[in-house]
């Protein structure tokens, strides 16, 4: 039964959106292992310091005119758990070029944690500062005398407040979350009139997924991101097997967007560290995007031990 209510949530999930997303936050196709980057609820739930490195390159070899390149994101992802107190910290580190705009995004997690049924729920919350600097020389005008132009121009880039919360939960079978990034919408006003005026737009995602053990030696975990900003919706799938508890790969779909193929193996002591790479290709091709984009993620793992005196076990033979 619950292997059947899971699977009506994921095709639910799937396929009950239809619109494409306007793109604000920058999407990973590698979103099933950087979930704490867009819930801050997802940290700490590991037994052990994790922290992951992504670079993305966004339509390789696209070249704009005269607007810069394509989008490209370096992420850093760190989560810890406090298990004296049932939480985890994390840190989030994002930088996203898009054409003359260039993002950097730092943010700070902390997640309370509940033992509810078989697993864990979380509850998180992002305290964060996101800044954006615009290169007013990669824009072609007309009139360089426009006061909106000559206001880019001068501007070095702005700072402002950011704050994010979430629901997570766990457990060996299966996974699901909500959270939301921006709640207070903060914005940048590069002083040149409401056209130079930029919202962040509160955005929510809902996610989930389940680990289906096919074998002793294979774990099919089929999932789905939903993000939406309250006015478009964009879904994305994936499939994604573990083998031998070493290597990885899976197949996914962002809507209206691209298929994407994603490999990966684990190394070192106990596959400590995790090297991913994914591939995808635009689904349908157009004259502004090139038809391929690349993920390269790698991932370690430091596991924590519990500190203190370790909890007496009874038998019956013993307790008196």
């Amino acid at each position: 039964m619950k292997i059947r209510v899971v699977a009506s949530f994921l095709i639910a999930v799937a396929f009950g959106t239809s619109q494409s997303f306007a793109q604000q936050d920058a999407h990973f196709t590698q979103y099933m292992f950087n979930q704490s980057y867009f819930n801050p609820a997802a940290v700490g739930l590991e037994q052990g310091f994790r922290g992951g490195l992504l670079y993305r390159n966004q339509w390789a070899g696209y070249t704009g005119q005269g607007s810069g390149g394509a989008p490209t994101n370096i992420l850093f992802t760190g989560s810890a758990p406090i298990m004296k107190y049932k939480m985890g910290v994390g840190l989030v580190v994002n930088s996203d070029k898009i054409g003359a705009n260039t993002d950097l995004q730092v943010g700070a997690n902390v997640a309370k944690h509940f033992n509810v049924g078989p697993g864990r729920l979380s509850v998180g919350l992002k305290l964060g500062l996101q800044s954006r600097s615009i290169d007013g020389g990669e824009f072609k005008v007309n009139d360089k005398g426009d006061p909106v132009y000559q206001a880019l121009l001068a501007s070095s880039g702005q700072i402002v407040p950011d704050l994010g919360a979430g629901l997570f939960y766990q457990s060996d079978k299966w996974f699901a979350g909500f959270s939301a990034n921006h709640l207070t919408e903060p914005q940048f006003d590069f002083g040149g009139g409401d056209s130079a005026r930029n919202t962040l737009n509160r955005h929510y995602y809902l996610t989930g997924g389940y680990n289906f053990e096919l074998s002793p030696s294979v774990v099919l975990t089929p999932s789905a991101n939903v993000k939406s900003d309250g006015k478009v919706t964009q879904f994305e799938i994936s499939a994604l097997a573990k083998i031998n508890n070493q290597f990885y790969a899976g197949l996914a779909y962002r809507e209206q967007d691209a298929v994407s193929l994603i490999l990966g193996a684990g190394m070192l002591k106990d596959n400590r560290l995790r090297i991913t790479y994914s591939l995808d290709y635009t689904v349908p091709t157009t004259d502004a995007k090139k038809p391929t984009s690349h993920e390269f993620m790698a991932s370690y793992f430091l596991p924590m031990t519990m500190k203190g005196a370790k909890p007496v076990i009874r038998t019956p033979r013993y307790r008196k």
